[in-house]
């Protein structure tokens, strides 16, 4: 009897392991894994500067972010931001009428205290993802990146961010006032 526990408890100890090490190999390989690091954005071959001089939020659309849902420093304490955009998001981004953006888009919002400032204080991130991934509010995902261009702080489905872009659903959800058309 004892022989018998002691195989059924290495059997379900072993199946316990292949699922986690399955689990770990799909993570790792998933087709949704995304990496930032804001030393890349220089890198013209893959990211495109929106705007060429720090562009000021209104403060009414910088206030709507509620800040307790993040740690300092609030990425809206600032209100000058520099927009990066990936390639597949380009020809949606300057589209001189609003369009959707492709799966795959990214855009970047480095984040300054002044415009002077050449230190970010951290980057806010939207990723087109799937279909079905956020329909809410058309599939983005957003992040929050520490000022070291690295530190992922908060990803996902974040309602605080939600909750501001929901109000620009005739442009994919996106803000665009400091886009001029190329």
């Amino acid at each position: 009897m004892a022989t018998q526990i002691r195989i059924g408890l290495f059997i379900v100890v072993a199946g316990i392991v292949v699922v986690l090490a399955l689990g770990v190999r799909r993570t790792a390989g998933a087709k949704d894994e995304f990496r930032f690091d804001a030393a890349k954005l220089k890198d013209h071959n893959t990211w495109i500067q929106v705007n060429a001089e720090p562009y000021q939020m209104a403060p009414p659309v910088a206030a709507m972010c509620a800040r307790p849902v993040f740690s300092d420093p609030d990425p809206h304490a600032t209100s000058f931001i520099t927009v990066y955009v990936n390639k597949v998001g380009r020809e949606a981004m300057f589209a001189e009428k609003a369009q959707r953006y492709p799966e795959g888009s990214v855009i970047v919002k480095e984040k300054f205290r002044s415009p002077e400032d050449r230190k970010p204080l951290l980057y806010t991130i939207m990723r087109k993802r799937e279909r079905g991934y956020n329909p809410k509010v058309g599939n983005w995902e957003f992040s929050v990146v520490g000022p070291d261009g690295t530190q992922l702080r908060e990803t996902g489905r974040l309602e605080n961010c939600q909750g501001c872009h929901l109000g620009k659903s005739d442009s994919d959800f996106v803000f665009r006032p400091y886009v001029k058309s190329q």
